[in-house]
């Protein structure tokens, strides 16, 4: 994926089958949860198995979420198992100083209102947690700043949060689900060829 590329991600992979849809349909992007107490978790030798039949064009991303000390250790460990991974996506973080040090592209977690926090780095805004709910779209539309739009997003919604936010790109996981880790065929088409087409308009 080219850096001035607009983000599609289909976040909560936890499958061969799934990874292979999310890029057929358009996805640039992919997202395994590194988070051991989510359904959605996947053990990093099961995402280096899905990453080897996934085209070297797509992000990959690895969700981490930071508690106290671990995070530098944690992303060195995933890096070591999973070197395929691209990218990290840390949620939990409350300020730059915590940030690790690492040569992988970073998308910092954080809400509309703490994004300034992170003014040296990409931001992922999702206030949601995997839980389906939106963040504050009212709050985004004076951001003024670059960011990927994550938490609340599905089919029927997509394209107004594109054409009313203008985002760098955009993530969803939920949202695309017949269960949690397992996502819906039908909805996951429904939703790419959507942010796709909104995001050229």
């Amino acid at each position: 994926m080219g850096m001035d590329e607009f983000m599609v991600k289909i976040c909560g992979i936890t499958n061969c089958d799934d990874a292979l849809a999310s890029v057929g349909y358009g996805a640039n992007a992919l997202g395994f949860n590194f988070y051991r107490p989510s359904t959605r978790y996947v053990d990093p030798q099961t995402v280096e198995n899905i990453l080897q039949d996934i085209p070297e064009n797509i992000l990959n991303v690895a969700v981490v979420v930071v508690s106290s000390s671990n995070v530098s250790q944690t992303i060195e460990d995933i890096g070591r198992i999973v070197p395929s991974i691209d990218a990290f996506q840390l949620h939990g973080l409350k300020s730059e100083s915590e940030v690790p040090s690492t040569d992988k592209l970073l998308y910092i977690a954080t809400s509309p209102a703490e994004s300034k926090a992170f003014a040296n780095y990409r931001i992922l805004i999702d206030t949601s947690w995997g839980r389906g709910q939106k963040a504050n779209w009212d709050q985004l539309l004076y951001l003024k700043r670059a960011f990927v739009l994550s938490g609340g997003l599905d089919p029927d919604n997509v394209t107004d949060a594109i054409q009313l936010l203008q985002p760098d790109g955009v993530d969803v996981c939920s949202g695309v689900e017949k269960l949690p880790g397992v996502k819906d065929g039908k909805k996951l088409r429904k939703f790419i060829e959507g942010a796709r087409h909104a995001s050229q308009a």
